[in-house]
């Protein structure tokens, strides 16, 4: 019977893999290379970048937004080094810019974070060792 079981699992799982996808391969499987996830994962990288875009400038002067952050790029490009930006060319370096900031995890971690993240380490360790003394006893 588990000979049987198995041959037909096997057969199974050949069959459907001829027709592009097993069914082990659909459990194990993501969705992230369809239009709908591909999607989702542009709204999210864009909030990101949103939540990247600084309060103010080197100068003190108030950013409200992208758009906002734009213009004042493309005027300080003209005026500290005589760089006359099109519109499209500065949304793709402010862009640029802001996906760096948003992806760059590495460099937004805080001493702080890693003193926490020791703490968690060494009280979950401790813990751990106790119940594992008391058990044995």
């Amino acid at each position: 019977m588990r000979g049987r079981l198995g041959r037909s699992f096997v057969r199974l799982n050949a069959e459907e893999s001829d027709e592009g996808g097993g069914l082990l391969k659909g459990l194990f499987t993501t969705n992230r290379d369809t239009p709908e996830a591909q999607a989702n994962q542009l709204e999210w990288a864009r909030q990101q970048m949103a939540l990247e875009v600084p309060d103010e400038t080197l100068d003190g002067a108030a950013i409200g937004d992208r758009e906002d952050f734009i213009k004042q790029y493309i005027a300080s490009e003209k005026e500290k080094f005589g760089r006359e930006v099109d519109q499209a060319t500065a949304e793709k370096e402010v862009d640029a810019y802001l996906l760096k900031k948003a992806t760059n995890a590495a460099a937004q971690t805080s001493g702080a974070d890693l003193v926490t993240a020791g703490a968690v380490f060494v009280a979950a360790f401790g813990i751990g060792l106790f119940f594992a003394n008391k058990a044995s006893s």
